[in-house]
């Protein structure tokens, strides 16, 4: 799994996934649900903290009515407006391709059990964002700690 969440090429080839699945259900008119590792996922305007304290790790977003309704997508993010807590707080929602672990059909017969049409384990992983740039950063300390490389170190 380790070799699997460092290989750059898998990574975009489940985003791309991701992104098919998505815009087919939209194409099609489908309402779905998605599973994210909410930690990824932006409000604005922010969530108060007592609603966005009540989300757990992995949160379910379902994808209805207006929230349907106000959908976007690019190669990157899925964007939607929707209602949360009792105020029905409205907030516009950035979630990253990368972020979504499951996409889910609702089973019309048993309320209780969804179909999973997607699913990416490796969302389900903490990822800094920065992981590259710090890998670069070290490669640069380590360049920039032979005096004989100091030319390069920036003015």
């Amino acid at each position: 799994m380790v070799t699997l969440m460092k290989d750059k090429r898998y990574k975009e080839i489940l985003q791309k996934h991701c992104y098919e699945v998505l815009r087919h259900l939209m194409n099609r008119r489908m309402n779905f649900s998605i599973v994210c590792n909410v930690s990824s996922v932006k409000f604005e305007p922010a969530l108060p903290e007592h609603i966005r304290n009540a989300f757990s790790d992995l949160t379910v977003f379902i994808l209805a009515g207006y929230t349907f309704e106000s959908l976007e997508l690019d190669g990157e993010n899925l964007y939607f407006e929707a209602g949360f807590g009792e105020e029905n707080l409205g907030s516009f929602v950035t979630a990253p391709l990368k972020s979504i672990v499951q996409i889910l059909l609702p089973n019309e017969e048993d309320i209780h059990g969804d179909f999973c049409v997607f699913i990416n384990l490796l969302a389900t992983l903490v990822e800094t964002d920065n992981e590259e740039e710090e890998g670069i950063n070290s490669s640069m300390r380590a360049l920039l700690s032979n005096p004989k490389n100091q030319r390069f170190k920036k003015q």
